[in-house]
Formats: structure tokens, C-alpha cells, sequence
């Protein structure tokens, strides 16, 4: 990834950010920033819909006029849809940050999770074995482990959300949701790199970015 397309990757995410939080701690729930925040929930939902509809129908076998009818007629469903629930989108709005927070949060657990069990091979080794084909057992064992961490990462995340979102203001629970979402990750990360030097001192440790790219060449295999 170059430097461009990682800057531009950093100033969406505290766009993302910046807006989401103000969206839900401002009181006038029909505000220009409640308003955006709505339109940019919605938009990548309503273009994955769409997207999904034209590359089904082509699978169907019909032309590329019917699939982009189909398209279409998702678009426009999904449009009536957001208007007609405008208010309630706008009023419910933490609610559907807090669906939004708990569902991503479960599928990466899940992610990682499934591949413990049932003869599978964890997602973390898979990753490894990209790089390095001939692990040894430790660091395969260690591998596991750190599958094990993510997913408990993950869990943890969806039970401190729904105990801050019930106990606590909803600006308490943006600022863990939202503004501390990347940082703990990040920390997530350093610290797991932390780890494995120290309990690999003598393996040759792939760094993020070759981690990163083996995921995103062997993404069929995990």
C-alpha cells in the first residue's frame, strides 16, 4: 500500500470518527451531523445491496440490462426505505451505532473463533505458515494463542460495549466505541508483536505489513 493510500485511508477513518462522535453527542437529534452520520451508515449498505443484486442476476444468466434493472430496483427500494424511517433513524441513532458496534464486533470474534475448532487450522498459523513454511512447533503453538487472543479481544469488545451503553451516557460510550476503537487495536497489535519476541527471541518475526499482505494473498485459504 503506498504512502498515499495509507494517508488517505487515515484521514477517512477520523472522518469516520470525528463525525460519528459528534453525531451522537449532540442533543438536536435532527442536526446536519446526526443527518450525515445517517447518509453515511446507509450509503454503503444500500451499495452493497445494489452491488450484490446486478452480480446475482448476472449469475442467473440474464444480461447486463436486467441486472442493472435489478440494481436499480434496489437502489430505489432502499431509497423509500431511508425516507420513509428517516425520523426514526435519526432519533435512534445510538441504537444503530451500538448494532453496528456489537454485529462487527461478533463477526470478527466469530472469524477467528471458528477456525479453533473441527480440525480447522487457526487464522493467525495460516497467516504464519504463508510466510514461513516451516514453523516450528512452539511458534505454531504460539500462533494458536494468538488466534485465541484475537477472538477474546473481539468478545471483550461487544461485552465492555453493552455494559458502558447500558450503565453510562452515551458520550462515555462514543468515546470507547468510536474514538478508542483504532487505538485499542492498534495497542492490540503492538502488544501481540511485543509478545512474540518475547517468547520467539530467536524466529525471524514478520512484520505488519508482510503479515498484512500474506492475509490479503491466502484470504480464499482462512
Amino acid at each position: 500500500m503506498s504512502a498515499l493510500k495509507i494517508a488517505l485511508t487515515v484521514v477517512v477513518i477520523i472522518a469516520y470518527v470525528a463525525l460519528s462522535h459528534a453525531a451522537l453527542v449532540i442533543e438536536d437529534a435532527f442536526s446536519i451531523w446526526r443527518q450525515l452520520a445517517v447518509l453515511m451508515l446507509i450509503v454503503p449498505i444500500a451499495a452493497f445491496l445494489c452491488w450484490s443484486a446486478i452480480v446475482t442476476t448476472k449469475q442467473l444468466g440474464c444480461g447486463k440490462v436486467l441486472a442493472w434493472c435489478a440494481g436499480l430496483v434496489v437502489a430505489a427500494g432502499c431509497a423509500w426505505i431511508t425516507f420513509g424511517f428517516w425520523h426514526t433513524l435519526l432519533t435512534q441513532l445510538d441504537w444503530i451505532y451500538l448494532i453496528q458496534h456489537v454485529t462487527a464486533n461478533t463477526m470478527l470474534c466469530w472469524f477467528f473463533m471458528q477456525t479453533l475448532y473441527g480440525g480447522r487450522t487457526p487464522i493467525i498459523t495460516t497467516i504464519a505458515r504463508s510466510i514461513h513454511p516451516d514453523m516450528p512447533e512452539g511458534v505454531v503453538r504460539y500462533t494458536r494463542h494468538v488466534t485465541i487472543a484475537w477472538a477474546i479481544f473481539f468478545a471483550l469488545q461487544v461485552l465492555v460495549s453493552l455494559v458502558i451503553f447500558a450503565a453510562a451516557s452515551i458520550e462515555t460510550w462514543s468515546v470507547f466505541a468510536n474514538i478508542l476503537n483504532w487505538p485499542m487495536i492498534i495497542a492490540m497489535f503492538a502488544a501481540e508483536y511485543a509478545c512474540r519476541k518475547h517468547f520467539n527471541p530467536d524466529f525471524r518475526h514478520a512484520s505488519i505489513r508482510e503479515s498484512v499482505s500474506a492475509y490479503l494473498n491466502n484470504r480464499n485459504k482462512v
